[in-house]
């Protein structure tokens, strides 16, 4: 196989998506998020073990754990004309993702907490294209370029990949006084990347048999990360947060199920850390029923080591071309009655890309389409027992519509890709204080 195809193929290797928010780390973690889309001042609910874990200090005394699941339901499409007289192909994500859930327990007594929690913290979705995509499109006009005119055509292309990063933490929170309260934790990641890729080589002049090519393979890595965080309480209406969250060092482990384009080499490493994160909230008690919420997340990106490009960026860092990123945050909350809570809110994610081109290098972009958006939420939270509360909430991410990026991984040709993304997610979980 040619140095071009190679580059091709080995960057499914270290394919790495979000549901949502920036490239890597996730926003959406609990149901609670999804129906306020701002929890980093939050004080209510033990899902703020990842959001908020000194405020757990303002939970009553006692046993409080939090469990939901989300829906995603992701639309990301991409089109385009190589120029060589098939006209527009167009694809577009094939399937929904049902299962992203959330496990958080923590046990507050007097000035103490302790918590832990299960939950995915970067990944957390399958990009799926039964029908094939760009990037199977352009391995399959190098495979027939490089078969010499053995074959003339490419039939059932797929491409289907998935990327989890499992997180578990453990951590204590400790209120110094009324005013302050802080908290320390550490977070194990066990993360796993998943490619299979196929096509077939067909239509051979000399009669030779189809030729099917399949990558399927898999790529593990473990970390461990600390949080920081600090809870201030300046007047009895206005809460101010401060969370920090270090880098988690990933090195993912290739292993090789089937490899036809001798792309991936067994227990081969991959470099892909999970940023370190700076984020603060507020929040302000308007009066007894209407509470607002704000936020501003950091992502630090450029510090985080996820490999080199390819030759064709000039091999700088992938982390380099994808610059840091952010989110800022705003919600509401208004109590109807001491059982019947609505929220609502919006965010903007800012990718403020170094190079958006050269990051799109990176094989899977296209089909994820990791680009700014705005999202709305909206949801509620009923109290069915002092014990019990429910919540349930929707968001929508909007993107701009029909983006540009040039396809460098098509050179020599010009390839224009137009880009458009849709993300819809519900979500359910309950509440249990004990």
């Amino acid at each position: 196989m040619k140095k071009s195809s190679l580059l091709l193929v080995s960057g499914l290797v270290i394919c790495s998506f979000n549901a949502v928010a920036q490239i890597d780390n996730l926003a959406n973690m609990s149901s609670e998020w999804i129906r306020s889309s701002a929890r980093n001042a939050a004080t209510d609910a033990a899902d703020i073990v990842v959001y908020n874990p000194a405020g757990l200090t303002y939970l009553e005394d006692g046993l409080h754990i939090n469990f939901g699941n989300q829906f995603l339901f992701r639309k990301p499409v991409h089109k385009y004309d190589v120029g060589m007289g098939e006209g527009v192909r167009k694809f577009e994500q094939q399937s929904a993702d049902l299962f992203l859930p959330n496990l958080f327990l923590t046990y507050k007594k007097d000035k103490w907490a302790l918590f832990t929690g299960v939950f995915v913290s970067g990944g957390g979705a399958t990009i799926d294209y039964s029908e094939g995509s760009i990037t199977t499109d352009l391995i399959g006009l190098q495979a027939l370029g490089e078969a010499q005119g053995a074959y003339m055509a490419v039939k059932d292309p797929s491409l289907k990949a998935s990327s989890f990063y499992l997180t578990t933490t453990l951590g204590g929170s400790y209120k110094f006084s009324e005013m302050v309260s802080v908290a320390l934790a550490v977070r194990y990641l066990s993360a796993k990347n998943t490619t299979d890729a196929e096509l077939t080589l067909t239509s051979s002049p000399f009669g030779l048999e189809d030729a099917p090519l399949v990558l399927d393979a898999e790529y593990n890595a473990s970390g461990i990360g600390e949080v920081i965080s600090i809870c201030v309480k300046p007047v009895d209406k206005l809460l101010i947060t401060a969370r920090y969250e270090t880098k988690v060092k990933l090195d993912f482990k290739t292993k090789t199920t089937t490899d036809d384009f001798g792309a991936t080499v067994n227990d081969e490493k991959n470099r892909r850390d999970l940023p370190g994160v700076l984020a603060f909230g507020v929040a302000y008690a308007i009066n007894e029923k209407l509470k607002a919420f704000g936020e501003y997340n950091y992502y630090m990106q450029e510090n985080a080591d996820w490999g080199a490009s390819s030759e064709l960026t000039g091999n700088v860092p992938l982390s380099e071309l994808a610059g840091n990123a952010a989110s800022y945050a705003m919600g509401m909350e208004y109590k109807f009655t001491d059982k019947f809570l609505v929220s609502a809110g919006f965010g903007f994610t800012e990718f403020n890309y170094v190079n958006k081109e050269g990051y799109y290098t990176s094989l899977g972009s296209f089909e994820v389409v990791p680009d700014d958006n705005w999202n709305i939420n909206a949801g509620f939270r009923y109290k069915a027992t002092k014990m019990l509360s429910i919540n349930a909430g929707v968001m929508q991410a909007i993107y701009q519509k029909d983006q540009h990026v040039k396809a460098l991984m098509a050179y020599p040709l010009d390839v224009d890709v137009t880009l458009n993304n849709s993300i819809s997610i519900a979500s359910l979980g309950v509440n249990l204080s004990f």
